[in-house]
């Protein structure tokens, strides 16, 4: 029976931890500055969070008070400090404002991959600011912690997403059939995904 080293994704799960609140680290683009999420960006997180135009297609519910984002805000910080993985303020450059996050979960240290993920604010749609935060976000993956994989899935209708995916250089892969409960319904949802050798090559 083969057994794989540990050894890589150790020093990956190692890392997260190293780089989970407080620590974690800034990322910049041209027009972005990709923070850690604090206790006081509820109030702009609810701003996008409460819009079902933004949550149309999120596993999360449309935040109808702010005591929902307040719990939402807390479940991913306790992500970060398990190490399970790290989402970022997505903030304007210049006027420090949160319009979005952008980040990855479903960290599986064994396998060396995590899962993409990110929403943003509709005033702010289609601008390219989510592409430049992806990007951001996977250079982080790949060139910090060396992972050999980052998935990501979208629901079918989700054009836009799909849209950013592919302009990040991920690859679809196909459809995974009602993978997921979406609001009311099973939803269908193409996955992609990107590795480690083809981001770096």
């Amino acid at each position: 029976m083969l057994r794989r080293s540990s050894t890589a994704f150790s020093l990956a799960k190692q890392k997260l931890l190293e780089w989970s609140l407080p620590s974690m680290p800034v990322l910049e683009t041209r027009r972005l500055v990709l923070r850690q999420l604090r206790a006081t960006d509820v109030d702009d997180i609810f701003e996008y969070a409460s819009d079902p135009e933004v949550s149309r297609y999120t596993l999360w519910d449309t935040h109808k008070t702010l005591e929902e984002t307040r719990v939402f805000l807390s479940y991913i910080i306790e992500q970060h400090r398990r190490g399970e993985g790290m989402v970022w303020a997505v903030t304007q450059r210049g006027t420090g404002k949160m319009i979005g996050t952008c980040g990855f979960g479903s960290f599986k240290h064994r396998d060396s991959r995590a899962e993409l993920g990110f929403a943003l604010s509709r005033r702010f749609w289609n601008q390219g600011l989510t592409t430049e935060a992806v990007a951001a976000v996977l250079g982080f993956i790949f060139g910090e912690l060396k992972l050999n994989r980052v998935e990501a899935r979208c629901d079918v209708e989700n054009l836009a997403s799909a849209r950013v995916l592919e302009k990040s250089g991920m690859k679809y892969e196909g459809v995974l059939r009602q993978h997921a409960r979406i609001k009311t319904k099973f939803r269908d949802l193409k996955l992609y995904s990107v590795l480690r050798e083809e981001w770096t090559r």
